[in-house]
């Protein structure tokens, strides 16, 4: 079963996320707000993780970041797990920062990126003198 962010196949959910949008964190402490929850409802978390990008890039790219959960119960596996597709949106909101600190936390990351860039080029360019 295809959902807008995410898939349910027979008792496995992945719901995927962008680092556009969320951090690792920021993924994980939604989880976090429920795990007793869906535990309850006989379903495991797997765990979560971005996807490693193909290679260097000049500027910044959004990578995938997945949560996999798994029915352990009986029957009814997609009506659990739809549930908790929901229920983990549902922490998604919950645990998401106010627009001051959300903004606060955008503009360190983008010094963070700036950062890298400015030891990536500082590198090359050392390389590039030793040559």
């Amino acid at each position: 079963m295809n959902l807008p962010f995410g898939e349910i196949e027979n008792t496995r959910l992945t719901i995927n996320f962008s680092s556009a949008d969320f951090s690792i964190a920021s993924v994980l402490s939604a989880i976090r707000e429920h795990l007793d929850m869906l535990r309850e409802m006989g379903i495991t978390f797997l765990g979560a993780a971005t996807d490693a990008p193909p290679g260097p890039s000049p500027v910044f790219k959004p990578v995938s970041i997945k949560a996999i959960f798994e029915y352990t119960g009986g029957s009814g596996a997609e009506k659990y797990l739809l549930r908790a597709y929901e229920i983990l949106w549902e922490g998604v909101i919950n645990t998401f920062p106010g627009e001051a600190l959300w903004a606060e936390s955008k503009k360190a990351y983008a010094e963070y990126i700036r950062a890298q860039a400015e030891l990536l080029r500082a590198r090359i360019e050392s390389a590039s003198s030793e040559n």
